[in-house]
């Protein structure tokens, strides 16, 4: 009859060899090894036979093959009844897969555990094989349009440059060029930078700005510089009212916390939960006070591809996950529907390792130790972790915009359409404002200009009208 792993290591002689040779020992009679699991993909699939026997398979299941192998035991699963990794109860008991530990229900655990002070003083843990950190995996929004687009064709450096080049091309041809003597030099200053800005439009250029070869020169430059802005802002643009924006609003732990829309799934008696739940201040703190707000589902990580379909699919709940098992998830999803629907969010928390555990003093912890340590220096255990998710990368660098091709409609421009009503607006607004002046001026010029004069455009020119002059330009009786 097969002897258990506790009655084989009840003999001195292999107690004393597996002691001092962890590294090459190997049983002299095979004994039978519990191993307590529960089911966490990538790193472990725990499956149940037609004959009700508990196998393993995954990343942890070939570890559990190479122990057996190299140990020279053989191997059975039990799992807890609550399937979760362990806590502590309030009279020092234990839950969970570390409870069988303790109470010598299993000799082993395959976890993978973090490593906690609480744990430690009742189980064994052997080197870390793995570390992860926790993510916030969402739904993706709608593909949205934003009415805005038209000014992303050039960035925030190129709208500064040419802001600064306009000012330059500005103070050059109020140099170089020549002001009417009847224009003010405010009047002038406008009418140059207005010049300047229909050459950015493409527009017509006033002729009597060209009266000399430098001005010539100046503008001729500044019509250059803006026409190869004009041309690459409207090839750019036309690409860009094709695209539509998806929202991801999750981006980090804050954005989850300040958010009362959305719910948040957690797995119940692990590292995290009993963690947070020890904090004093910190969003992590507030994490854990969630659940006395009615925000969190405490469920096990092997309902959580069903919940990633059905109600994070609603944009009502986000799942906190290992960042590893969120790439499972969506890349299992993006399998079965072609569709990369869900994002993890950019900020990253709670880094913690992953290690097996054994009885608390149990000599065979060591020489799994040395049999763990090979495998994470030869890289086969992080080999056998991404084999587990063959579309792993699809997914995860999915881009938040997506091409489409649909005519041209105000949802696309409505943004330019506000622009130019509000140019409109003001420009009604100042000629109100003009009229209600020139209607209260009093015009007290001591001398005025021939009617004749009509030479510039800018000049205020007196007529006659019933023996009395009047300025053209502001309606006013010159006195």
């Amino acid at each position: 009859m097969m002897q258990s792993l506790q009655e084989v290591l009840a003999d001195p002689e292999v107690v004393w060899d597996l002691t001092q040779n962890p590294a090459s020992f190997r049983f002299p009679s095979s004994p039978a090894v519990v191993a307590a699991a529960v089911h966490w993909p990538p790193h472990i699939t725990v499956s149940r036979g037609t004959d009700g026997v508990l196998t393993v398979s995954g990343a942890m299941g070939n570890v559990m093959q190479v122990l057996s192998r190299t140990l020279n035991f053989t191997y059975s699963i039990i799992t807890p009844q609550d399937g979760s990794w362990g806590a502590e109860r309030p009279n020092g008991t234990w839950t969970g897969m570390v409870g069988q530990v303790v109470q010598n229900e299993a000799d082993i655990a395959l976890g993978p555990f973090g490593i906690k002070l609480s744990r430690s003083r009742v189980v064994d843990f052997t080197d870390s094989f793995y570390f992860d950190d926790r993510a916030i995996l969402a739904k993706k929004g709608e593909p949205e349009i934003d009415p805005w687009g038209f000014l992303y064709p050039l960035t925030d450096s190129v709208w500064a440059a040419l802001a600064g080049v306009l000012a330059v091309v500005w103070l050059m041809l109020g140099m170089v060029s020549r002001r009417p003597k009847v224009v003010t030099l405010l009047d002038w200053s406008i009418e140059l930078l207005l010049e300047n800005v229909r050459v950015f439009l493409n527009q017509d250029v006033t002729k009597s700005l060209l009266g000399t070869i430098k001005a010539r020169t100046v503008l001729g430059s500044w019509m250059v510089v803006a026409a190869v802005v004009y041309w690459s802002y409207t090839g750019t643009l036309t690409s860009l009212l094709a695209v539509r924006h998806i929202p991801l609003p999750i981006q980090t732990l804050r954005n989850l916390l300040d958010d009362p829309s959305v719910s948040v799934i957690m797995e119940p008696n692990t590292i995290v939960t009993d963690t947070i739940s020890k904090m004093k201040t910190g969003e992590l703190r507030e994490l854990h006070e969630l659940q006395f707000v009615g925000r969190v589902k405490y469920q096990h990580a092997a309902t959580f591809p069903a919940a990633l379909d059905t109600v994070v699919r609603r944009q009502h709940h986000a799942i906190i996950s290992t960042s590893l098992s969120a790439d499972l998830f969506m890349a299992d999803l993006f399998t079965l529907t072609g569709k990369c629907d869900f994002y993890k969010a950019r900020q990253t928390f709670f880094t913690s390792t992953h290690c097996m555990i054994g009885q608390k003093g149990s000599p065979v912890v060591p020489a799994i130790t040395h049999r763990i340590r090979s495998l994470i220096e030869s890289g086969v255990y992080g080999h056998w972790l991404l084999s587990e998710i063959p579309a792993i990368t699809t997914c995860r660098s999915s881009p938040p915009i997506t091409l489409v091709r649909a005519p041209l409609s105000l949802a696309n421009l409505w943004g330019a359409v506000v622009v130019l009503g509000t140019g409109h607006l003001v420009a009604l607004v100042a000629f109100l404002l003009e009229l209600c002046w020139a209607r209260t001026c009093h015009c007290r010029h001591s001398s005025m200009i021939p009617a004749e004069n009509t030479r510039y455009p800018y000049s205020q020119v007196a007529i006659k009208h019933g023996g009395e002059k009047y300025d053209d330009m502001a309606g006013c009786q010159i006195t």
